[in-house]
């Protein structure tokens, strides 16, 4: 991948942020230090990025995507209220990955656990409804 300078400043922001940008998130955040900034450049660089191997790119069923620069193991979860997405660590997941290299003879390169549930902030507001 050749050098540019936005992608590059894409690649900063998003291992800056903890929020687990969306290419939407990224543009608009830089788009005013980057007039020239298209979405279009900003999706086709964090797909790079991330086909790179530079960033994660977690996919949503719905077909929408964010990005983490956070590079070792971790998983995600994402509320189903206001879609935050925070990283976890959960214990037990080396067990997890032995037993399924035991049952399908698998060797396991990666994978991504994402999990869904509510945030602290939505579960506050729904008790108020």
């Amino acid at each position: 991948m050749r050098y540019s300078r936005q992608r590059e400043q894409i690649y900063e922001y998003v291992r800056g942020s903890r929020e687990h940008p969306t290419a939407q998130m990224v543009y608009d955040a830089l788009k005013e230090a980057m007039p020239k900034l298209s979405l279009g450049t900003v999706y086709r660089d964090l797909n790079q990025l991330s086909d790179a191997g530079r960033l994660k790119k977690i996919l949503f069923p719905d077909g929408s995507s964010r990005f983490d620069g956070t590079m070792p193991s971790h998983s995600h979860i994402v509320c189903l209220g206001c879609g935050r997405v925070s990283d976890v660590t959960v214990a037990g997941l080396a067990e997890l990955e032995r037993a399924v290299e035991r049952e399908t003879a698998f060797r396991l390169n990666s994978y991504e656990l994402v999990m869904h549930g509510t945030c602290a902030d939505c579960l506050k507001k729904n008790e108020f409804n």
